[in-house]
């Protein structure tokens, strides 16, 4: 019965040649198809390639796991927490980090800025930082001659340094001098310059020595958190999750701590690209649909067509189900036709957007000057099964009203 379902729905597909009409909705039907799978899947991974390209950028300029006291307390045992942290699964590498806010000043210029206080020799193992980096290197955090700092881009064209310049550091914390209390204030040397291809990283974050930073910042052999670099940065809401327990049921220190990953503490930002993309494909399958609607004509005027070779079908035994199954399955055909085609086409005009600069971007604002595009197979397979489910349910209708076509009635008027 199956060959026979097949049979008659490449029949249906041939029309008289006197009926263009039916050979122009066939083909409107596939083009119609093509271009909805096509779009869909073009948009939806250029809206993944962008998703993905802010992640790569968070990851450069943040740690994948950040762990801190739940008192805000410094921690005094992270070397204890280093060694305990450093056997879990997927960790590459663990690293103190010492934070605090100043200012910089350059003659009667004054920026505040986040810095960071890091071990250069455990982040260029981890290589996120270095791979940001501009100009400059993290070994040079490590100079003896005087103390060394490394800041953003924006931050350094706002402040007009170069590497080498001398700049001053102010701490709001205060020192009591000869005239009283006043705020720490260090001399330190511009060593290079970072680009997250974050505005506000670039423009409010600075690094510098893990020993500068706790003498400048009077924090003594405290550091502020312990940071870890996973192997596998998507592990990181599963490796928090273990962290958490282990370290606070282990009774390491006695103290409670707050574990969090990257996208715990970006996830707001992340559900909302999310909806946008959910939001997308519900709107672009609609052109689907609307293509379907040409599916539905086809079938419509197929059955009209074959009126008189459906009654032969049916006056020699062919059951309704038989008819019906055979227009469901010419839907199915147009629908698959199109779905393919609409895959290929997707397949090449993402490799063109990847390969020419067809659609320039600017780059000091997406870090990138062509469009990011992320091709995933599971799109691919998603965006299929749904074309052709459309197609289906689009099928049925018009393939009931055919399977009820009276025989002798159809006969006689033709």
């Amino acid at each position: 019965m199956r060959s026979l379902e097949n049979l008659f729905a490449s029949r249906f597909l041939k029309a008289r040649k006197s009926n263009k009409l039916l050979s122009f909705l066939s083909i409107t039907s596939v083009v119609g198809v093509m271009l909805g799978v096509a779009t869909l899947i073009t948009v939806v991974s250029v809206m993944d390639g962008f998703t993905d390209s802010l992640k790569s950028k968070f990851l450069g300029a943040n740690p994948h796991i950040v762990i801190t006291r739940m008192d805000a307390q410094p921690l005094a045992e992270w070397r204890a927490l280093i060694d305990n942290i450093s056997k879990t699964k997927y960790v590459h590498s663990v690293a103190p980090l010492a934070i605090g806010q100043a200012m910089i000043s350059k003659e009667n210029t004054v920026s505040g800025v986040l810095v960071r206080g890091i071990d250069p020799e455990i982040e260029a193992r981890s290589g996120l930082l270095e791979s940001t980096i501009i100009r400059g290197s993290l070994a040079e955090l490590n100079s003896d001659d005087m103390p060394t700092i490394l800041i953003g881009k924006e931050l350094m064209y706002s402040q007009g340094l170069i590497p080498g310049r001398e700049i001053t550091i102010i701490s709001p914390t205060m020192t009591r001098g000869a005239f009283g209390i006043i705020p720490k204030m260090q001399k330190m040397k511009v060593v290079g310059y970072f680009d997250t291809g974050i505005y506000e990283h670039n423009r409010t974050l600075a690094y510098m020595n893990l020993t500068d930073a706790q003498n400048f910042f009077i924090m003594g052999d405290n550091v502020s958190a312990v940071t870890v670099t996973l192997s596998h940065p998507d592990k990181s809401s599963e490796v928090a999750s273990q962290l958490q327990l282990s370290l606070n049921n282990g009774e390491l220190t006695g103290a409670t701590y707050w574990v969090r990953d990257w996208l715990s503490m970006n996830e707001s930002l992340f559900a909302a690209l999310k909806l946008e993309q959910y939001a997308m494909f519900v709107i672009l399958t609609l052109i689907i649909v609307v293509a379907s609607f040409n599916i539905v004509s086809m079938i419509t005027v197929t059955v009209k067509d074959k009126r008189k070779d459906i009654a032969i079908i049916r006056a020699m035994g062919g059951s309704e189900k038989l008819i019906r199954k055979a227009f469901v399955r010419q839907g199915l055909i147009i629908g698959t036709a199109g779905t393919i085609l609409g895959n290929i086409l997707a397949l090449i005009i993402a490799l063109i957007l990847m390969n020419f600069k067809i659609i320039t971007l600017p780059k000091e604002i997406y870090n990138s000057d062509t469009i990011p595009i992320t091709l995933s197979p599971e799109i691919f397979i998603i965006v299929t099964v749904c074309a052709v489910a459309i197609t289906y349910i689009a099928s049925i209708v018009p393939a009931r009203m055919s399977a009820k076509t009276d025989p002798i009635e159809a006969i006689r008027n033709d």
